[in-house]
Parts: structure tokens; C-alpha cells; sequence
């Protein structure tokens, strides 16, 4: 459509090298947004791969990004002073080469609020950004989850969303923790998108298969994923003889070797650990599996879950995260977060294939219709370009 304003992405999380799921729901949207406007990613990490600093700059369409990475501090005590600076520094250095390619940058838009918000204010000054939006992702404002603490963090984001333009969360109940934390600002509720070119049905042929397969794909957070819930349930059904086969992707090394802890505890054999494998290998995964199965504890969007209707795959999940108003009896079945006997019972629907059969071009044209890259890419520019209007 049109390039004539660019949008900066700041972003507390974002992809990197040795992570690259990590974020990954932001760059997406940077993608969508990019799609109608010029869009700029400036983001700055800390590695322990690394021993000297890392500059890159990559330009995706109308996307570029502009990505620092510097050595983790090898002295504990002073890590967190040493660290602060440096980042100052070189959001810095950002600021002045972006200023030098980009003259007008009217918006940034403040991806996860916590830590980037402290050098928003040295940002905003050198690139002269009249304005600011909030697009909130973490978990911590939510009861469950509890890490909204601390004295600089609570100060930083009641400032940053006291003076935003827009604050846009994921779910209500999102919305709800923030606003009981006092957090009080102009909301709207905008999903994660699901790339729907990747996550699409196939044809499947009738098959025999002699056992039902299982996916799991998260972090592997099991405070958060409740993944040891996850293996304590297949276990017992393991051990009462069913035939099924049990795939877990993503998670970093540590989360992983926790989670074949755990799986070895309770003498789980018939599961696989991928580690993270490239997003244009999970439709691949989803269309192999009988049921997407998540048992997280809570959630603000659960993106995976969208993922798996879009492909047509049945969804086993914890009501979390609204995804009461997604998952009908035609996409899935909806359990209580923690209850065990729910989630073993929805599993033995799906191994007794007593779960009602549903059109999975329906399920991706829904998904797609919400939460592709060009509707939710275009109610963004729709934001921007009428705030701009408004300006003139």
C-alpha cells in the first residue's frame, strides 16, 4: 500500500541465533505491519555464544532490522551495571545509525514493556518518535504467573502506559490483570498472527496407523506448561496398555533434559523430544498428529493452539487465555487448567475415536480470516495511518 511512514519495533524479546522461537509472535507481527508501511527493528541482546560484539542488518521487504549482540559479562557481581550500560550504549549507536537512513519515524511501538522501556526515553529523543504504542505479550501481570514486581519495573511500566497512544494486549483476562495492577490506559485486544500459508489442511489418504500420535510444542516451561502433568497422564495411560506415541518440540537444552527427567520418573517410554525445529516443519508435525495436546497453567494467547485448527488438527487444551470464544466441540476440547482426569479422559476420546469429525477448510478459513498476516498486519497500519491523519 503505502511506505510514506515508518513504524520503529523496540522489543524486550525478539529471535535470535541460539533462540530462535524466542519472540518469534513480535517479528510476526513486524512482518504483518510491514506489509502496508516501512517498519524498523532496532533490538539489542546479550549472548554467552559470543566473545566479541555482533552487528547485523537485514531487509525483509519493507521490514529492516537492525540487531546487536554483545558478550555476557563474565563477572557476576557487576553483571547487571555492566550490562545496563552497555545496552544504553548501544540502543545509542542504533538510534544514530537508523536516524541517518530514516528522517521521519512518527510511532514506535513498544513490544513487551520490560527491560527496553529504560532506554526508551533516550530513543525517543534522538529519533524524535512524537509517539508511542504498547503491544503487551508477558505473562507476569496475570495471577498465576506473579512477576510483577520489583520497584523499577513497576515505575517504568505504569509510565510507559500511562503516556502510550494504545495499549494492546492479548486476551481479556490479560487486560483484567493489568488494569487490577492499576495499570489503567486505552486497551484493545489484538491476536498473535498465525501464518496461515504455512499452517494450512492437506488431503490426508485413510490410513491404518496402528497407534494414535500426540504433539506437544511449547518452551517447556512446566511451571507455565505443566508438562510434568503432561507426562504423568500419558504414563498411566501407557501403563493401562494403550498404543499411542507421544512428540514434544521446542524448549531450550535445560528445559528439555528436565522434561526426559521427568518422563524417565515416571518410566514414559513412547515419547520423542524434537528440541525446536524450524516453523516451516511444524505443519508437517501437526498434520502427522491425532490431537495438539497443551496443559498449560496459564496463557495470554497460546499461538500454537491457533496453529493447529488452521491446519485442521484437534485440539486438546486448558481453558486459558479466551480460548473459550476459539475452541468449539468442532476444533477441540476445552478442560480446567491442572485437572488431570479431564485431560486423560479428552485423551481417550481421541484413542477411542469417539471425537466429532469437523472441516478443516472451515477451521483454516476462520483462522484465516482473524489472525492472518494481512488482517491483523492491516488493522495495525489502520491505527497508524488515521493517527497520522488526525495529526494533520
Amino acid at each position: 500500500m503505502t511506505n510514506s511512514f515508518s513504524v520503529l519495533f523496540l522489543s524486550s524479546w525478539y529471535p535470535t541465533i541460539e533462540y530462535p522461537t524466542h519472540g518469534i509472535f513480535i517479528r510476526n507481527h513486524a512482518l504483518a505491519l510491514s506489509k502496508y508501511c516501512q517498519v524498523i527493528v532496532i533490538y539489542v541482546y546479550s549472548s554467552q555464544e559470543i566473545n566479541t560484539t555482533e552487528f547485523e542488518h537485514t531487509q525483509t521487504g519493507n521490514l529492516n532490522e537492525y540487531i546487536l549482540a554483545f558478550p555476557k559479562s563474565k563477572i557476576p557481581v557487576l553483571k547487571p551495571i555492566v550490562h545496563f550500560f552497555k545496552y544504553l550504549y548501544y540502543y545509542y549507536r542504533l538510534s544514530k545509525l537508523v536516524k541517518k537512513h530514516y528522517q521521519n519515524i512518527p510511532f514506535a511501538q513498544i513490544n513487551v514493556i520490560y527491560p527496553v522501556s529504560l532506554f526508551f526515553p533516550l530513543i525517543k529523543k534522538i529519533l524524535r518518535i512524537k509517539h508511542y504504542t504498547v503491544f503487551e505479550q508477558w505473562t507476569g501481570y496475570l495471577k498465576e504467573d506473579n512477576f510483577y514486581k520489583g520497584f523499577i519495573q513497576k515505575w517504568v511500566t505504569k509510565d510507559i502506559i500511562k503516556n502510550a497512544d494504545k495499549v494492546w494486549c492479548l486476551c481479556e483476562y490479560q487486560k483484567a490483570a493489568m488494569l487490577n495492577h492499576g495499570l489503567n490506559a486505552s486497551y484493545e485486544i489484538m491476536g498473535n498472527v498465525v501464518n496461515t500459508e504455512f499452517f494450512k489442511p492437506i488431503e490426508k489418504s485413510a490410513n491404518s496407523k496402528d497407534k494414535k500420535t500426540f504433539i506437544h510444542i511449547s518452551t517447556l516451561d512446566d511451571r507455565q506448561k505443566n508438562i510434568s502433568g503432561i507426562l504423568r497422564v500419558f504414563s498411566e495411560l501407557e501403563k493401562e496398555g494403550h498404543s499411542f506415541e507421544l512428540i514434544i518440540i521446542g524448549g531450550t537444552t535445560e528445559n528439555i533434559q528436565k522434561c526426559r527427567e521427568i518422563a524417565q520418573h515416571y518410566h514414559l517410554q513412547n515419547v520423542k523430544f524434537k528440541g525446536i525445529v524450524p516453523q516451516n516443519e511444524l505443519p508437517t508435525y501437526l498434520h502427522n498428529a491425532d490431537a495438539l495436546v497443551m496443559f498449560s497453567n496459564y496463557e495470554t494467547f497460546c499461538v500454537v493452539v491457533y496453529e493447529a485448527i488452521s491446519t485442521g488438527t484437534y485440539v486438546i487444551s486448558t481453558n486459558v487465555a479466551d480460548l473459550d470464544k476459539v475452541i468449539t466441540e468442532k476444533y477441540g476440547c476445552l478442560i480446567p487448567p491442572k485437572d488431570e482426569k479431564g485431560l486423560k479422559d479428552a485423551i481417550l476420546k481421541v484413542l477411542h475415536n469417539k471425537v466429532p469429525k469437523s472441516s478443516s477448510t472451515e477451521a483454516h478459513q476462520w483462522i484465516k480470516s482473524h489472525f492472518s498476516s494481512e488482517v491483523i498486519g492491516k488493522k495495525l497500519y489502520d491505527y497508524y495511518s488515521t493517527r497520522i491523519l488526525q495529526e494533520k
